[in-house]
């Protein structure tokens, strides 16, 4: 060894400590950049009344978790959604108690570091300044801000598959095993709280299979293997827990079925979690699929078995008219491109209402895609590139089959911000060389992708002001604020004054109060507009609390067979028959609102008060257990 050597060895092992601080340093201030920004915005959000009184998934997820703070681990298998964030969240409450401050904070803890792991990513892939860069957007897009702040999958999602992707490429840079173990487990807990993940999984095996060439088949075949490993028992975790707890073999969630039809049927618009024969409202989606499924089958279902016909009906929408399907997915795949961000939980318009934040003109998705769709062909020469290159595409394609929103699309963003980031310096690096031409060219492409993801093609763009406002109503009337739920209903119905959901909310809201006779005339006009279940239902109770028995009768009757196998209409009914000293009628209905999958929390209500109508009849055994299944000692 020479002299040489010896001071060249110390240098370069100096030169990459030096390197590794600058990495900690640029990672520890991004992710301190990206807290503070997200702790503002999540102290400015405190007035929403979304922030204590959650919807659709959001609430969900809270009752799940509520659950499993108390020790009901199994209560809601087989699992109709992956579980893992309903876990993480349980674990949450069952540390600091239920409340929605801290879980929000620990959400922006966590998309924060999400942050500093793109920078990585950034700097592994690229370079030092692009990652920085990367890492800066990270901190300031708007939706990531929105999303860590919520009850949902999304911040959860993007962490683990980043840490996922980064130590993919750690591994595809030495070639040790242990980085394709790590990068297994995380691609495993990300499987478990959303499963289109695991398109990646046989993606990937292709991947190792045909870049490595050079490699022993069975070497390639020893890092598969090795990935698989690392996923399998999570899936194997949960799919025992629905074996064993829910009776049923689902492998990790049964909402599969009923998702693909969503997304492939006769009029689906490739961006809503419904259709017509199917009801809007979360629980009354999850009721109707059963309830649907079980009546073209003939005989009761499970789970399993929903699912799959379900899946049935979407395959047959696709192969019976293909044609049709590919002008869907072309829709379905614009969509997931263009710049307008698709809500399916709170209304992100009425978010930004109450977050000054959010109204900033920050980074707009229509603008990173189209830097970034530069970027991914300006840098396809790069081979390190490829994996996340091929991530994206399947990802996005595990989005498209079903149905398009703002959140679906999410994990692939912090990706985005990296190609959109080489996009700028490399445009920069150009202008420097004097490449003028080269520059101009990729301007023009950059403004034509920007200018087609930002039109609205197929009136996408419409922002439904009445039911954001009836939604925004909703949640003061769970407040018991009568006085801005009034406000807001009446505000929704100057954009739509034949919004029925309007009409009988401001009708619910009358009748709290005690005016009836209002209360009564605004489910009369939603009545004129349609004839829904839930106006019927209430003009029978308005009657029947004036002891207007005959007419209550005739409206809860009317209600009942408007909609035979909606468990509300029945447990009105019921409770007008107990209250008119008609046990077995009572009984006979309430039994009805059971089996036809009520929301969890009035299932306890029912229960309590079937047990009281068996006492009343003597039958004190069937008392007993619907007394027990409401809490009550009996």
């Amino acid at each position: 060894m020479t002299l040489l050597d010896n001071t060249f060895i110390p240098a370069k092992i100096n030169m990459v400590k030096e390197h590794s601080k600058e990495i900690l340093l640029a990672a520890i201030i991004i992710f301190l950049m990206a807290f503070g920004v997200r702790l503002i915005n999540l102290e400015t959000i405190k007035t929403n009344p979304y922030f204590d009184s959650p919807i659709m998934d959001e609430k969900y997820h809270d009752e799940w978790a509520q659950e499993i703070a108390t020790g009901n681990l199994f209560e809601r298998t087989p699992f109709y959604r992956a579980p893992g964030y309903p876990y993480f969240l349980g674990l949450i409450y069952t540390i600091f108690g239920k409340g929605y401050f801290i879980p929000r904070l620990i959400g922006i803890i966590i998309g924060a570091l999400s942050c500093a792991l793109i920078y990585l990513i950034g700097e592994e892939v690229f370079s030092h300044k692009i990652g920085v860069l990367a890492g800066l957007l990270g901190c300031f897009y708007g939706m990531l801000i929105y999303f860590d702040s919520m009850l949902l999958t999304v911040y959860l999602e993007i962490f683990f598959c980043l840490l996922g992707i980064f130590w993919i490429l750690r591994w595809s840079k030495t070639q040790e095993n242990r980085y394709i173990l790590i990068a297994s487990v995380f691609w495993g807990l990300v499987a478990i709280v959303r499963p289109n993940f695991l398109i990646f999984v046989p993606v990937f095996a292709l991947y190792v299979l045909f870049h490595f060439k050079k490699q022993s088949l069975t070497k390639r075949l020893k890092t598969i293997g090795l990935f698989v490993c690392g996923i399998i028992p999570f899936i194997i975790m949960v799919m025992t827990i629905n074996l064993i707890a829910g009776k049923d073999t689902v492998i990790l969630a049964w909402n599969g079925g009923v998702n693909l039809y969503f997304g492939n049927n006769p009029i689906a618009d490739g961006s809503s979690a419904t259709s017509p024969e199917i009801n809007a409202t979360w629980w009354g989606g999850y009721r109707d699929a059963i309830v649907i499924a079980e009546k073209a089958a003939g005989h009761e279902l499970r789970p399993s078995q929903v699912s799959n016909y379900w899946f049935k009906r979407g395959f047959s929408y696709i192969f019976s008219q293909p044609f049709a399907w590919v002008k869907l997915m072309v829709k379905k795949i614009y969509l997931f491109c263009n710049s307008f961000e698709i809500s399916n939980n709170q209304s992100i318009v009425s978010f930004r209402g109450f977050s000054p934040l959010m109204r900033l003109p920050l980074l707009n998705y229509g603008l990173i895609f189209a830097l970034s769709a530069l970027g991914l062909v300006l840098s396809a020469a790069k081979k390190r590139t490829w994996i996340i290159n091929l991530f994206i595409l399947s990802y996005a394609f595990s989005i498209v089959i079903f149905f398009v929103t703002a959140r679906y699309r999410m994990p692939i963003v912090p990706f985005l911000l990296i190609f959109s980031s080489y996009t700028i310096f490399w445009i920069i690096q150009k202008i420097k060389k004097k490449d003028f031409k080269k520059t101009a060219l990729a301007v023009v492409v950059f403004i034509a992708i920007f200018i087609v993801c930002n039109l609205d093609l197929y009136g996408s763009h419409v922002v439904n002001k009445s039911s954001i406002h009836v939604s925004l109503g909703d949640r003061y009337f769970e407040k018991g604020n009568f006085k801005k739920a009034i406000e807001e209903y009446k505000e929704s119905l100057t954009h739509n004054p034949k919004n029925t959901d309007a009409l009988n909310a401001l009708g619910d809201t009358y009748m709290m109060i005690g005016r009836f006779n209002e209360a009564t005339e605004l489910y009369r006009k939603s009545l004129s507009v349609v004839r829904t279940m839930d106006a019927l239902c209430k003009l029978g109770i308005i009657h029947s609390m004036q002891s207007m028995v005959d007419s209550a009768q005739y409206y809860l009757n009317a209600a009942v067979a408007h909609d035979s196998t909606n468990p509300e209409a029945h447990y009105y009914l019921g409770m007008h028959y107990a209250n008119n000293r008609k046990p077995q009628n009572a009984i006979h209905n309430l039994e009805l609102a059971l089996i036809h999958y009520p929301e969890p929390q009035y299932t306890r209500n029912i229960h309590y008060n079937l047990g009281k109508l068996y006492i009343e009849i003597g039958r004190l055994d069937k008392a007993k257990r619907h007394l027990l299944e409401a809490g009550v000692t009996y």
